[in-house]
């Protein structure tokens, strides 16, 4: 890409990023006092419920070292109180070179429906843009389908891996007790279709015309249980329930039998041949092992 394109892109990413802080009634920016990055601190371990004389999230020094060295640790403000914040770090690979893992982001109850957590990954977009950074990595929850249409359909992230119990035991409220199963997704920030997902255009998988094309169901949400089906095709639909955080809050044996289904169905898929290209916004994942996916558009 030219220095002109580059310079559009920029700018047309940092438009974005302002468009969606103003609909969120939010001032988004980096931090870098010791009140502020406190009040980070605070605000990951107060939303994961973690309690941080046991070992926060991440401790304020360490988001201190983080922003010396260049990462990004953002805050979301309305007002004077910090409602969201974001925490990256830098990272590098032979393929792909410099990228940003983008390690945290936490919203705190109330303003989740705001639209604080769109604002704050328009913001990302733009921050590395202007650095010359194409690439955001991070993982998510399989299992949390509101994420999930977040991630894919609403930012435009593509998934790359799955990885089995990729943070081992954790002890917040969230996550004690089960394996951390994740999504690794890469969001490549130029695409024509991550562009597009900014300006509100998003790419949602078309379920019925996949059924049609012989995709095989090998996990559906039955009166809230999980129902497996073997099946080999090369096309894959696998769902997942509505509300697993209230599962695991309220039903924990029947939010386990979930974990242990999506990692036997998607998990295996992945492990295997199959790409995972999309999700719906009713929960199904579309796995597929041939590289048709314009369809889906």
């Amino acid at each position: 890409m030219g220095t002109q394109g580059t310079d559009a892109l920029v700018a047309e990413a940092h438009a974005a990023a302002a468009a969606a802080a103003a609909a969120s009634g939010v001032r988004i920016g980096d931090v870098h006092s010791h009140a502020h990055i406190t009040a980070v601190s605070r605000l990951f371990d107060d939303v994961w419920g973690r309690d941080p004389d046991a070992g926060g999230i991440m401790a304020p020094e360490l988001l201190h070292a983080m922003e010396h060295a260049g990462c990004q640790v953002t805050g979301a403000f309305d007002g004077d109180t910090l409602v969201g914040a974001t925490a990256a770090i830098l990272g590098m690979d032979e393929e792909q070179g410099l990228f940003l893992h983008s390690h945290i982001t936490g919203i705190v109850a109330g303003s989740q429906l705001r639209g604080v957590g769109w604002a704050l990954k328009q913001y990302q977009r733009a921050w590395c843009l202007a650095r010359g950074i194409g690439t955001v990595r991070w993982t998510f929850d399989p299992l949390v389908r509101r994420n999930a249409v977040f991630n894919l359909v609403k930012l435009g992230a593509r998934p790359i891996a799955w990885l089995d119990d990729a943070y081992g035991p954790m002890r917040d409220r969230r996550n004690a007790g089960l394996p951390t199963d994740r999504f690794l997704v890469r969001w490549d920030l130029a695409e024509a279709r991550v562009a597009r997902a900014a300006a509100g255009t998003f790419a949602e998988p078309r379920l019925e015309g996949l059924r049609r094309a012989g995709a095989v169901e090998v996990l559906r949400d039955e009166g809230g249980e999980p129902v497996r089906v073997e099946a080999d095709a090369p096309r894959l639909l696998a769902q997942v329930p509505a509300d697993i955080e209230a599962l695991r809050a309220e039903a924990p044996e029947r939010a386990r039998r979930w974990a242990d289904a999506v990692r036997d169905t998607v998990g295996a898929a992945m492990r295997g041949e199959h790409r995972l290209i999309g999700v719906t916004r009713d929960g199904w994942y579309v796995l597929t092992r041939d590289d048709e996916v314009e369809e889906l558009r």
